[in-house]
């Protein structure tokens, strides 16, 4: 769905000769773009007074003139982006600056709930089948450790993105039965 947003946004970006959000919101960017062409989605959507998913059902004229509107924002939208990429790079250098004591909690969570998982997906039911019983860590707990780190590792949008994917995921498994 979020492919036909870009595609209808896109388009009508195309016919008002609004070039910056029909790149951003084309990919052009790339994965790293995605909240850029994620803000640029919201801004057309509030500016039309709709939901995003709702954007391809708008009449064209609306349409184009959020695109419009949203156009004249880009620089200051741009400009904002940029200005938190920058604080993201300050933030790594800052944690590599000051030693491997500052970043090793994560490299040290990474590598633990790796360890979790693989023996919880691996080795322990391969144990089972020789008849070696342990005691596994409940699921729940191992998805909430997970969640946590993904979030304060990668930021709440991988987290957000990882849930939207899981959700259609269900969605899809739902609709095939």
């Amino acid at each position: 769905m979020a492919g036909a947003i870009g595609s209808v946004i896109a388009s009508a970006a195309a016919k008002v000769g609004a070039k910056m959000v029909g790149k951003v919101v084309s990919g052009v960017l790339g994965e790293r773009g995605g909240q850029l062409a994620e803000a640029v989605v919201t801004s057309v959507a509030q500016k039309l007074g709709v939901e995003p998913e709702d954007i391809p059902g708008v009449p064209e004229k609306e349409l184009q003139t959020a695109v419009h509107r949203t156009e004249a924002e880009m620089p200051e939208m741009i400009a904002l982006w940029s200005q938190g990429l920058d604080h993201q790079f300050a933030l790594l250098q800052a944690e590599t600056k000051e030693g491997a004591l500052q970043s090793g909690w994560r490299w040290g969570w990474m590598y633990l709930l790796g360890l979790i998982w693989t023996c919880y997906l691996l080795l322990f039911p391969v144990m089972a089948v020789f008849g070696v019983h342990v005691e596994r860590v409940d699921l729940a707990v191992l998805l909430t450790l997970t969640t946590w780190f993904i979030s304060l590792y990668m930021g709440g949008h991988t987290v957000k993105a990882l849930g939207e994917s899981a959700i259609n995921a269900v969605r899809t498994w739902k609709d095939g039965k």
